[in-house]
């Protein structure tokens, strides 16, 4: 669990980092460094989005157990979860609901 919130930390914090560069260098380059900032934006999306995931799902099964790993070590039912992520699909669960909420704000605004 710590593993997973330290290395999930460590992306976020690299990714804020290099879009803080990116909005820096805008103005200077007359706009040309929007297009990385919005793909590292959406990159910090996913891993964010994957990890609370992920993280919720492990914290289920824990409490689920009655606030116990079962019959499991916790590294192995942490791996059992982090096998069975489809990432995937909650990546494209994460997109259908921003779309879904800027169509609305767009909608509204109008």
């Amino acid at each position: 669990m710590g593993g997973l919130s330290a290395s999930e930390l460590v992306i976020s914090f690299g990714l804020s980092g290099l879009k803080s560069l990116l909005a820096a260098a805008a103005l200077p380059t007359g706009g040309l460094t929007v297009t990385p900032y919005v793909s590292v934006a959406l990159t910090q999306a996913a891993v964010s989005g994957v990890s609370t995931y992920a993280i919720a799902q492990v914290t289920k099964t824990y409490l689920a157990n009655g606030a116990t790993w079962g019959d499991d070590s916790p590294k192995a039912v942490i791996a059992k979860i982090l096998h069975e992520l489809d990432e995937d699909s909650i990546i494209s669960q994460i997109r259908s609901e921003l779309t879904a909420k800027l169509d609305l704000k767009a909608r509204w605004q109008q």
